[in-house]
């Protein structure tokens, strides 16, 4: 059972890395990564769903619709990234032309499928005689699937598709990606200036740790975009990642760095970070200074091109801070 969790996590940790990576390379209108998908995804498929699939290039290139085949299960696929209703409706026409008319088809999205409108799904329905919801997929649909696997075969899947590469997922890599979905993501957000600004747990907890004006003003503005990181990290399971690298690695590092003037560091690295945090506090260490520390750390580990960027690094600094994992607070 725990092999099966280790193996559904990781599997469920790569799509969202692959998603991201692939989201920002859209962003530069990059293509490269969505044509590596397309063979990546076609073997995962086969995996899966016990699929034939192979890339419709290697057919024919007059198949502009249509990437991936099987005809011995009669399924085609297509892979996109385009979310539109035009671009669905070039999909079903351009195959409606084609020998795959009768074919089963999926159009799987690389980032996130469409979600078309009543009058939308309607149109199809009426046009093409299909239900657009059920040949839309993405990688919930494909995570779902993958969880009801039996235990041997979604192991196996685990070690034949994503073994993980740690030349070409970095800490500093995932970092860097993480913090541009999320920097997209807040773009999304509508604030309402007529909240309150902060909260009484996080006045408290700037109270407590005498955190001074400035910090705490970035902490507060930080701390209103938190529901980011919550459904980011609820949606993904990528929370442990982000703590791991933060927390355990920049912060730990910082911990030790400041305490070993007082306290031997043979003593230092044998303690956990919630122990080195103490200590801290035990020892009068300014958390000023080792908050904007860590700040400036995560800054020089990733890309940092603009002010939204930095105040990203804000955004995660204030999350770790309301959460008790860079701080120290009674209540935690």
């Amino acid at each position: 059972m725990e092999e099966r969790k280790i193996a559904f996590d990781n599997i469920s940790r790569f799509l969202a890395i692959t998603r991201y990576d692939i989201e920002q390379h859209q962003l530069i209108n990059d293509q490269s990564l969505n044509i590596h998908a397309e063979n990546w995804f076609r073997d995962i498929f086969n995996f899966v769903y016990d699929l034939n699939l192979i890339n419709a290039n290697f057919l024919s290139a007059n198949y502009p619709a249509i990437d991936l085949v099987d005809d011995r299960n009669n399924i085609v696929y297509q892979i996109t990234t385009t979310r539109t209703k035009d671009k669905v409706e070039h999909t079903l026409t351009k195959i409606a032309e084609t020998i795959y008319k009768d074919f089963s088809l999926k159009i799987f999205f690389l980032l996130e499928k469409a979600k078309f409108n009543k009058e939308t799904r309607d149109y199809f329905l009426n046009e093409h005689s299909i239900n657009i919801s059920d040949i839309l997929k993405d990688y919930r649909d494909l995570i779902k699937d993958i969880e009801t696997l039996e235990t041997d075969k979604l192991i196996e899947l685990n070690k034949r598709f994503f073994s993980f590469d740690a030349t070409k997922y970095t800490d500093e890599i995932i970092l860097d990606l993480i913090f541009k979905h999320l920097l997209k993501e807040q773009k999304k957000i509508k604030k309402d200036f007529y909240e309150d600004f902060g909260n009484i747990d996080i006045n408290s907890k700037i109270e407590i740790n005498s955190i001074n004006e400035r910090i705490s003003f970035e902490i507060k503005k930080g701390a209103d975009y938190r529901a980011i990181i919550d459904n980011f990290c609820n949606e993904d399971n990528m929370l442990e990642d982000l703590r791991e690298y933060v927390i355990n690695n920049l912060y730990r590092n910082i911990l030790i760095e400041i305490l070993s003037s007082q306290i031997s560091k043979r003593e230092l690295i044998l303690k956990q970070t919630p122990e080195l945090q103490d200590l801290a506090s035990a020892h009068n260490i300014d958390f000023n200074m080792l908050i904007k520390k860590l700040h400036n750390q995560i800054e020089n580990d990733i890309e940092i091109q603009d002010f939204n960027t930095m105040n990203i690094a804000w955004i995660i600094v204030s999350y770790f801070f309301e959460i008790c994992d860079v701080g120290v607070d009674t209540k935690c």
